[in-house]
C-alpha cells in the first residue's frame, strides 16, 4: 500500500490572521496596497499602511518600494465566524505564501511557528525540512509558488534600482521629500 505524501492544508487556525506585534505585521508591494485599499473601500473598511522601504534618485524623487500593512488585532478581511478571509482570491502575496516566510533581501524560506499545522507536525518535520529543504515546494505547492513571486518581485526591483542609481533612504523622512512614489510607478515613468 502506497504511503500518502504529506502536504500543508490549511487548518483555520486564525493565528495567521491576528496580529499583535508590528514585526509580524504582513509587507506589501505598491500594487498590493492600492488593491487591498480598493476592495476595503467598497466593503466600506478602513486599513493602515506605513512604508517599510524607500530610495531616493538623483534628483530627490523619493521612492516607496514596499509596505508594512498596519494591522491591530484581526485582519479586517478575517471573518471571525466562519475562519475564512473575505478575499481570498485577492489576498497579498504575504498572506498567500503562509505558513512560508521569506526573509529579505537573502531570499532564506522559512516556515511559521505560529502555524497550527506546523505545530502539529511538531520538530521533526522541521528538521526534516532543514536536511532537504527540496520538499518544501511537494509540501507547500501553492505557498511557494506564491513565496517564489515575492522573492521574483523583489528582486526584480532591486535590479531596476541598482540599474538606476537609487539610494536606500530613511522611510521618516520622506514627509521632506519633493515628490513620492510607488515603485512600479517610478519605474513606469522611468522606462
Amino acid at each position: 500500500m502506497a504511503r500518502r505524501r504529506l502536504r500543508f492544508s490549511c487548518l483555520f487556525c486564525e493565528h495567521c490572521c491576528y496580529f499583535s506585534a508590528e514585526h509580524e505585521m504582513p509587507i506589501v508591494f505598491p500594487w498590493e496596497k492600492r488593491e487591498l485599499e480598493k476592495i476595503a473601500a467598497e466593503m466600506n473598511i478602513k486599513l493602515g499602511f506605513k512604508p517599510s522601504q524607500a530610495f531616493i534618485d538623483e534628483d530627490g524623487a523619493c521612492v516607496v518600494t514596499l509596505y508594512k500593512w498596519i494591522i491591530q488585532g484581526f485582519c479586517p478581511f478575517f471573518n471571525r465566524a466562519s475562519r475564512h478571509c473575505m478575499i481570498h482570491e485577492d489576498k497579498p502575496l504575504a498572506c498567500k505564501m503562509y505558513p512560508l516566510l521569506v526573509e529579505l533581501p537573502s531570499g532564506k524560506l522559512m516556515a511559521s511557528g505560529k502555524c497550527d499545522w506546523i505545530k502539529q507536525h511538531g520538530p521533526k518535520l522541521m528538521e526534516h525540512l532543514s536536511t532537504r529543504p527540496e520538499l518544501i515546494p511537494e509540501l507547500f505547492p501553492n505557498e511557494f509558488e506564491a513565496a517564489k513571486r515575492v522573492f521574483i518581485e523583489f528582486m526584480t526591483i532591486n535590479s531596476f534600482i541598482e540599474r538606476h542609481g537609487l539610494r536606500p533612504m530613511d522611510v521618516s523622512k520622506l514627509s521632506e521629500c519633493a515628490s513620492v512614489y510607488d515603485i512600479d510607478e517610478y519605474m513606469a515613468r522611468s522606462e
